[in-house]
């Protein structure tokens, strides 16, 4: 059994598998209290790879499917702790959380890279894909997490949430804000929903206080340091 501290939290996790440690070592605590313990099955692991398989059609490794496994368990629980999932790539620029979500193959990755190529020093990844995000005094915060892509790119930091683009390729680009109704409806479809009805009530208070909270844009963008000026000018007018 190892010990992580993510989104404050510390999770005791008992794996089958050597590489899940390795894994998720990025967030290992020497504390040796937790507040959630989490025991791997056969079953929890077939489930995500059978799922893995209807999606991507092709097998995935088995540590991979038992930290997915350990994903889904921390997603149940931290509802009731004011938290969710979500799946985006998000980075810090200076100090502030910017948020880029779409569906799959949209190019967050790809965005967030020419944030950084762009910015420098000034731009730190949080997360590539699955970072998790909660409400601290009134706040919307997004942690890093150990599922940060196929690329790895992330960090264990965490930082105030500024801005939600929702990305869309197109010819040339624009951005402009986006609905709170809007915003929530494309947000559900990028993370998890419960099972439990009365989690789902927590989770849509969660969502409809971020998007109330939090400016969002749409942006269409192609592949340019264009795409990136064009946002920001949106993020930060002045």
């Amino acid at each position: 059994m190892k010990i992580y501290r993510i989104a404050e939290m510390n999770i005791a996790v008992k794996a089958k598998y050597e590489k899940t440690y390795e894994y998720m070592e990025d967030f290992l605590t020497d504390s040796e209290k937790y507040e959630l313990y989490i025991e791997t099955t056969d079953e929890m692991i077939r489930y995500e790879l059978e799922l893995g398989e209807e999606i991507h059609g092709t097998p995935q490794s088995m540590h991979i499917c038992e930290a997915v496994a350990i994903l889904r368990v921390i997603c149940d629980y931290i509802i009731d702790r004011e938290g969710f999932f979500l799946h985006c790539s998000c980075l810090s620029y200076k100090g502030d959380a910017i948020i880029f979500t779409a569906p799959s193959g949209t190019g967050k990755s790809t965005h967030a890279a020419l944030w950084r190529k762009h910015f420098g020093d000034d731009v730190t990844m949080i997360n590539d894909d699955k970072p998790l995000v909660r409400r601290k005094d009134g706040r919307y915060i997004i942690y890093g997490s150990p599922w940060n892509g196929k690329h790895g790119i992330g960090n264990n930091i965490s930082a105030p949430i500024k801005a939600i683009v929702f990305l869309k390729q197109a010819p040339e680009n624009s951005a402009a804000p986006l609905s709170p109704i809007d915003g929530l409806s494309l947000l559900l479809q990028q993370t998890v929903l419960p099972r439990d009805k009365g989690e789902l009530s927590v989770l849509l208070d969660l969502l409809g206080g971020l998007v109330e909270t939090v400016p969002l844009y749409k942006l269409g963008c192609t592949i340019s340091d264009e795409a990136v000026t064009t946002i920001y000018q949106a993020i930060y007018p002045e």
